[in-house]
Parts: C-alpha cells; structure tokens; sequence
C-alpha cells in the first residue's frame, strides 16, 4: 500500500509484491541477525518493509518515536533504516535523540496533528535537557537501526534528487499483539493477518528471519 504526504512516499509489504530484490532485503538473515542481536534476543520476525522516499522540496520530518504505531506487546522492536543512496546533510539524514531515554523528556508534550506545536515542543524539551543530537550524513553503503521508542526526524530535503530508503521492522519473536489495538495502530491486520488481540504473532506475513 502506498502513502505519503506532499513530496513523500511510504509504500509498505513490498516483498510481497513480485521484486525478488525487495524480498531478499526483507528476508535477509544477516540482518535479521543483526537485529536480533541489537535486541538481544533469541529470534526476531519481520513486522512489515516500507520503501520511502522524500521527494526534491520536501520538508521536514518532525520529531516522532514509532512504537505506539506498532501493536506488539513487547519492547523489543527495532528498524533498519537503509539508503539506497548517500545522504548528505542538506538531503536531511535521519536525526537520532542519542540519548536512549530521551522519550521521557518529551512524554509530557502534548500531541498535536494539526500544526508543529509538538515538533518545537519535543525540540525545546531536548535542548533544556541538552539531548544529544545524532544527525550525521550517511555516506552510500551505510545503514542504521533505531529502536521503536527511540525519538527522530529528519530535516528537509534540499537537494535536485529524491531521497530513497528501504526500511524493515522487527520484533521479538513470541510477542503478541496487544490486547487493545488502536486506530493509531494503523493497518496491523494487513500485516499480521490471522493474528487477533492477545495472541502470539505468527503468521506468514511475519517469518522468523534471523536464523
């Protein structure tokens, strides 16, 4: 499914739709591995893969952490973040709060959909808190992997070319689903198809991908 924004994109189950390309990446072992040992876990499975791109012009990405998106009752839940090109500053790279409870600086801001009160909000919280900002260039062939509750955002890209990621999501394997998905929660069903309230996720949309 695709979606986005003015000058962004995210289009998600990719692997499912015929790239042999898409599939290895989403199904890689080696970094399912890599994943699992960041968690320090067992095993991890696949959530779901998102290709992304930021268009030529398009603005900034405001602060935001990913785990209340993501019904999985566990906090063992980590992203990889892949550019498929280099990411100079003025392409905006993604933004990483360093600090790994930084959360707790900005839980007390209040959400706003409708305007960046809560990006400048989250943004003046780290600069009271003197947050360390990890806002570094990639340069082609490197890759990160930002845990679910981990705060970032990425600045406009101000560059002539798009901006393009493959991103996939893991998780320990033997979570279940919450017990209360929300809206919030977003098209869970699609990516755990079968799976219900409670339940230990296993289906095949999400294989153990780190063995």
């Amino acid at each position: 499914m695709a979606q986005g924004t003015q000058g962004s994109l995210s289009m998600d189950l990719m692997w499912q739709a015929g790239s042999d390309v898409l599939e290895a990446f989403a199904l890689s072992s080696r970094l399912g591995r890599l994943a699992a040992q960041l968690l320090e876990v067992a095993d991890v499975r696949l959530y779901h893969d998102n290709v992304l791109a930021k268009e030529p012009g398009c603005g900034r990405t405001p602060w935001h952490f990913d785990a209340h998106h993501f019904p999985i009752a566990s906090r063992d839940v980590v992203t990889s973040w892949l550019p498929l090109q280099a990411i100079p500053a003025e392409m905006g790279p993604l933004a990483f709060a360093a600090d790994a409870e930084a959360w707790r600086v900005a839980e007390d801001t209040d959400f706003s959909a409708t305007d960046s009160s809560y990006d400048r909000g989250v943004s003046e919280g780290f600069r009271s808190a003197e947050v360390r900002i990890d806002d570094a260039p990639y340069a082609l062939g490197e890759m990160s992997f930002h845990h679910s509750w981990c705060f970032h955002c990425a600045r406009a890209n101000a560059t002539t070319q798009p901006r393009t990621v493959l991103a996939s999501t893991y998780f320990a394997d033997g979570a279940r689903v919450v017990n209360q998905p929300t809206m919030v929660s977003g098209d869970w069903q699609r990516f755990m198809p079968g799976a219900g309230p409670g339940t230990v996720i296993d289906t095949p949309l999400n294989p153990v991908v780190s063995r």
